[in-house]
């Protein structure tokens, strides 16, 4: 099987360590871009005008120092020394208790539109790493709804592999550091339609804080993305079906003929044990996106984008059916070995139960999106990462008794 995410570990010394700049896949599950606009369909989140309607508030300035020597840590040249003392009021932040009425953002001198989430998980630092940080799984495996294909692009010569973060948890000593380099398209934002392919540095760090274990993921944004493209969300978000033109726009009246992208990025994600058994995942997110070089992200944009996805990892981690990482590698294992004419054939039936099912939803009430959910040639222009992630969201639907379009246990098992 081809291992999707070789990577080279470096252990720190002491609190302080270099970070060598090593190309890898990663998995991130947190920190994707979210979209302008992205957003939850919750009754009560806008006013009539569409504007914000929860009180934002802005974070303490003390914070930002650890911020900012956590961003500077992702940065290319690989030159910054991490340090845990310098972090230590983030994490104060990341524990203490919020006020659930406010969205909390960081200040301007960041240069970005941005915002604040946390979700408490109802599992073990080894559980999260092993289903959300694990070379035998695809990137996107826990973001359904957030990100289409996440992969490795490049890394270096002469890297090493790991098998696990998780294993170096009952003998972690000093900082673990991850460093590479991720491709990541995410899914159709509900209200524009648009998604966005573009590239992340990206840097893990694993460590104990006060016989506390933490683990930090980061990512910085590549240059701009490719050109945004039409896709289009069927029914319901959470039923995890959607559609990629290919066609670069925004699907929305009068917006066909924008040319938009994703400007800059980046995000510090904390897992941080609260006690054992329980972890609290933090985001901080900062996002510039839009057309003509204008950013058109509001804060709430991005935290209605982090809600989209928060709804569905915490549903997908503490899941009590979700089967153990051995049995979801091996079933990963399965689609992964399909030669290419069995993935578009199986691709053909997934569309064509989409198209059984959708006809006359008032998703697809334009004339626009009635013709991309009749046409099924994309399938012999998509590449093998598009069409195997038709099939992992579909598995992922069935362990989970959402219902499947198509059957995928029974069509890799041949019967």
């Amino acid at each position: 099987m081809t291992r999707l995410f070789p990577f080279e570990i470096e252990k720190g010394e002491n609190t302080a360590m270099n970070i060598k700049s090593v190309i890898v896949p990663i998995l991130l599950v947190i920190s994707l871009a979210v979209l302008p606009g992205a957003a939850l369909s919750d009754a009560g989140d806008n006013t009539p005008d569409g504007s914000n309607s929860t009180e934002e508030k802005t974070l303490s300035p003390t914070l930002n120092p650890g911020l900012n020597h956590l961003l500077a840590l992702v940065q290319p040249d690989g030159s910054s020394v991490f340090n845990m003392e310098t972090i230590e009021p983030v994490l104060k932040f990341v524990a203490s208790p919020k006020d659930g009425d406010r969205v909390y953002v960081a200040d301007k001198s960041f240069g970005a539109s941005s915002a604040y989430i946390e979700v408490d998980l109802n599992r073990s630092m080894s559980d999260i790493l092993k289903i959300s940080y694990n070379p035998a799984l695809p990137t996107y495996f826990v973001t359904p709804s957030s990100v289409r294909l996440g992969y490795w692009k490049t890394f270096h010569e002469g890297e090493r592999h790991y098998d696990g973060l998780w294993s170096l948890l009952p003998d972690l000593e000093s900082p673990i550091v991850v460093r590479g380099v991720e491709t990541i398209e995410n899914t159709p934002d509900i209200h524009t339609g648009a998604y966005y392919k573009y590239d992340l540095e990206r840097t893990m760090i694993l460590y104990r804080h006060k016989g506390k274990k933490v683990f930090v993921s980061l990512s910085q944004q590549i240059g701009h993305s490719l050109v945004g493209k039409k896709g289009l969300v069927l029914g319901d978000d959470r039923e995890w079906n959607y559609l990629y033109s290919g066609e670069k726009g925004i699907n929305k009246m009068g917006l066909g003929w924008v040319d938009s992208y994703m400007y800059d990025s980046s995000s510090i994600i904390v897992f941080f044990e609260i006690e054992p058994g329980l972890v609290r995942c933090a985001v901080f997110k900062w996002l510039r996106a839009g057309w003509k070089n204008i950013n058109m992200v509001k804060n709430h944009h991005i935290y209605k984008g982090m809600k989209r996805f928060a709804h569905d990892y915490k549903t997908i981690i503490e899941h009590p059916s979700l089967p153990g990482t051995d049995e979801l590698a091996a079933a990963w294992s399965r689609i992964e070995s399909m030669d290419l004419e069995t993935l578009k054939a199986i691709n053909r039936q997934y569309f064509q139960a989409l198209e059984a099912h959708y006809t006359g939803d008032k998703s697809v009430s334009s004339k626009w999106s009635a013709n991309l959910l009749k046409d099924h040639s994309r399938v012999d222009t998509s590449d093998v990462h598009e069409l195997r992630s038709v099939l992992v969201v579909e598995y992922l639907k069935s362990v989970l008794g959402k219902k499947p379009e198509i059957d995928v246990q029974r069509l890799y098992a041949g019967q």
